[in-house]
């Protein structure tokens, strides 16, 4: 029978002999072998352990949080940790000497090992290579958290460093808080209520990233649940492509209505001086229904040009990732964004982004280049408001008029479509003053998802 395995976390191999050399000095059968602080997780995956030594630090990881995690995959794992600042709880055992090759330290395992059996001593499982082999190699961020959110397995990505490892993410993500809101509350209701959470598109300010994440349920051996499972992407790439063929797509949306306005208003002249004419004559006859045939010609042009959606697909989304998607393609240097509170709703995901973009645009166009903007929820649906001069247009719904516009490089259109979506998911868009004197845009009867 093999010896067995004290897996010791260290940056160093050289720091192995030493304790190695302690546990034989001891009279201790073991083999020790080391692993880097940010390997502890998928090391245990593929290597039987049956005791975990631990340093208080390790290049700039705490301890303890590697100790959680660790207990959080194998909760009988026998775990020592050792320094002059260790203290950690009845669960982990600690030993104040700082010097792996001190007798107390020896001592610890020797105990640990005579006292213990763990599930982590047993040969690795196919399953758990294959588990393991995924989260060293795959390039997407790959972890599973416990029912207080620490991770306990974690692979390297550009957004979640290693060091998260036993760790929440609001203590060492460098992302806004609302991005923290939304993905905490994304990770409680899986926790809470069992329920998955498919292909939620978040955005995160400061690192300037977009991503599509997946979180679902994690049952252990006993069927009792023990935490999630997610995957997220850095779709970044793909939103930007998206972002110039709407762009593309709302250049040409507004050539066709702005075309179809100026269309409609020569035709509308022609049949007044048509009207005038008291000749009973074929032509114009002819010219009469030439004017109705070009008349429903321009209806169905509006039409089709204002419908955003022809395939609605309501999909689960947070405000504040919405918002701050579109706020991060508009390119703007002094203007400033607030989201004040957030909320999840069903929209379709392509007409809510376009509608964002086109009341976010409005407050910058109407308020001047350092407009300050606020979005936040209400308890029906949310508002976008500004500092910048207000609506000065009586009543103040003629802004969602087809053609209206305050400033004469304005299609007069932007408002228009916006209602236009927000009919289509059943809301009311309404405008009026905000608390800063400037406009506020309020939507409500925006659905909640269930």
């Amino acid at each position: 029978m093999s010896p067995p395995t004290v897996l010791l976390i260290a940056a160093e191999t050289t720091a192995g002999e030493q304790l190695q050399a302690a546990l034989e000095q001891a009279a201790i059968d073991a083999t020790v072998e080391t692993t880097e602080p940010e390997c502890v997780d998928t090391t245990l995956l593929r290597t039987a352990v049956d005791c975990l030594v631990v340093p208080v630090t390790c290049e700039g990881m705490a301890g303890g949080h590697l100790a959680e995690a660790a207990t959080g995959l194998y909760p009988d794992l026998p775990v020592i940790m050792y320094g002059s600042a260790a203290d950690r709880g009845g669960h982990i055992q600690t030993v104040a000497a700082d010097d792996l090759g001190s007798p107390e330290l020896a001592a610890a395992v020797g105990e640990a090992l005579e006292n213990s059996e763990t599930m982590a001593a047993r040969p690795a499982s196919r399953p758990e290579t294959i588990l393991a082999t995924m989260f060293e190699r795959n390039s997407e961020h790959l972890y599973v958290k416990d029912t207080d959110r620490h991770y306990l397995l974690l692979n390297d990505s550009s957004y979640a460093p290693p060091e998260l490892l036993g760790r929440r993410d609001e203590d060492g993500l460098p992302a806004g808080a609302t991005y923290l809101d939304a993905a905490r509350g994304d990770d409680l209701q899986v926790i809470n209520d069992g329920t998955d959470i498919l292909d939620v598109h978040e955005f995160s300010p400061s690192m300037g990233k977009h991503l599509r994440t997946s979180k679902v349920p994690w049952y252990d051996e006993t069927d009792e649940l023990a935490g999630l499972i997610g995957i997220t992407q850095d779709v970044t790439d793909q939103k930007e492509r998206e972002r110039l063929l709407r762009q593309q797509n709302e250049r040409l949306r507004k050539v066709a209505l702005l075309a179809a306005h100026e269309l409609r208003n020569e035709l509308q002249v022609s049949t007044g001086h048509l009207s005038q004419i008291e000749a009973d004559d074929e032509h114009v006859d002819a010219v009469e229904r030439s004017i109705d045939q070009l008349s429903g010609i321009v209806d169905k042009v509006v039409s089709l040009a204002s419908s955003d959606s022809p395939t609605f697909e309501p999909e689960q989304q947070w405000l504040s990732t919405v918002v701050w998607d579109v706020w991060s393609s508009l390119s703007l240097e002094a203007a400033s964004l607030e989201v004040t509170s957030d909320r999840r709703l069903l929209a379709d995901a392509e007409s809510m982004r376009l509608f964002v973009e086109i009341l976010l645009s409005n407050a910058v166009e109407h308020g001047g280049p350092d407009v300050a903007i606020r979005v936040g929820a209400t308890s029906s649906g949310f508002f976008v408001a500004d500092d910048g001069p207000g609506v000065d247009v009586s009543p103040p719904e003629r802004v969602f008029e087809a053609g209206y516009a305050s400033e004469k490089q304005n299609s007069g259109f932007g408002l228009y479509i916006a209602n236009r979506i927000a009919k289509e998911h059943g809301w009311s868009l309404s405008v009026g003053d905000s608390e800063n004197g400037g406009a506020r845009f309020t939507v409500t009867d925006v659905e909640r998802p269930d």
